[in-house]
């Protein structure tokens, strides 16, 4: 495996981590609905917090397409493949096969670092004796119950990820 082909692996690894991360944005907006049940709702509050969630969002977003889709460029401003002795990496592991062994850990961690949160918030919600509605972790019972089949769906189409990825770089490269 040559140095560039690796520091893409690792590359591409650190945007999907991103791109799953960014999703924790998502609970921190729907928390902000409670502005809005409160008897006096503050606009100016209300549209700040709503702004710097949604730029929050984008900035992870744009991040996150230069790692997954601009992998080459990072490789090369970052000069990641440069100033080692030899140019390959003594690892008979096809890019392909590499690529699809950091995807499916990444869908692993994710979805062993969401069950616990999510039975943690069921016990909570159980313990609460409420109806769903009324429940205050609702969003985040909801978030963590997409986390874990979002960490389950990533390992288990891995495939199908992989092909995007890699879709999107030879489209970009090509140009």
């Amino acid at each position: 495996m040559e140095i560039k082909t690796f520091w893409r692996i690792v590359v591409k690894g650190i945007g999907l981590w991103l791109l799953i991360n960014s999703i924790y944005v998502i609970p921190q907006f729907a928390s902000t609905f409670s502005f809005i049940e409160q008897g006096s709702l503050n606009w100016e509050s209300l549209i700040a917090v709503w702004a710097i969630l949604f730029g929050t969002l984008a900035v992870y977003l744009v991040v996150t397409g230069f790692f997954l889709f601009k992998t080459e460029w990072i490789v090369s401003i970052l000069k990641l493949d440069q100033k080692f002795t030899e140019n390959r990496i003594d690892a008979n592991i096809p890019y392909k096969s590499a690529l699809s062994i950091a995807v499916i850990v990444i869908g692993a961690l994710v979805f062993v670092e969401a069950i616990p949160r999510l039975c943690s918030s069921i016990y909570e919600f159980v313990k609460q004796k409420e109806l769903i509605k009324d429940y205050v972790g609702t969003s985040w019972l909801i978030f963590y119950f997409l986390e874990a089949l979002s960490g389950y769906l990533i390992m288990t189409n891995s495939k199908t990820i992989i092909k995007f990825i890699d879709k999107q770089t030879k489209d970009d490269t090509e140009q």
